[in-house]
């Protein structure tokens, strides 16, 4: 079995900038296809990420603690969904902090009332999606357990009395 490895910086810098790409070319291809500008995004979307961020924050948290602090034991099952989930939250947190980065690039510097709130909700919805992302990355670092290695040392510096 092939052992799972934490996601690379190529790897998420490569979400990121397709997300900017097509987010950046989403408003002129809109006009040029549809001729109207894409709708003003809602902040619905910001308050989704937003609390998803907290959410996968908050198990990186707890598992961190858990794991490396306390030095208790997860059952497989749920080490797996943890990684799932980061996993995910990785892709999601990247491919939507670029596409909503890019459409804000498309409406900087815009003079219009529109542009203006396009921009600043986009930027928003960027922002909580960057925010995910970096729990997710957390929530990886979090789940990685001590290799054969580091349990050998531990436990040669302190002796168990059994």
């Amino acid at each position: 079995m092939r052992k799972v490895r934490r996601s690379s910086p190529l790897y998420v810098t490569g979400i990121v900038a397709s997300g900017l790409i097509v987010g950046r070319l989403l408003p002129p291809l809109t006009v040029r296809l549809d001729g109207t500008s894409p709708p003003v995004p809602g902040w619905a979307a910001t308050i989704v990420l937003l609390c998803g961020a907290i959410a996968v924050g908050a198990l990186a948290w707890g598992t961190w603690r858990d794991l490396h602090r306390r030095k208790m034991r997860v059952v497989a099952d749920r080490a797996i969904r943890m990684l799932a989930l980061a996993k995910a939250a990785v892709l999601v947190g990247g491919v939507f902090a670029g596409g909503y980065a890019g459409y804000a690039l498309a409406y900087l510097g815009s003079s219009t009332e529109l542009g203006e709130e396009r921009f600043w909700r986009s930027a928003a919805a960027a922002g909580a999606a960057l925010l995910l992302l970096v729990a997710a990355l957390v929530l990886e670092w979090a789940c990685r357990l001590p290799s054969d290695d580091d349990e050998e040392e531990a436990a040669d510096a302190d002796p168990s009395p059994a």
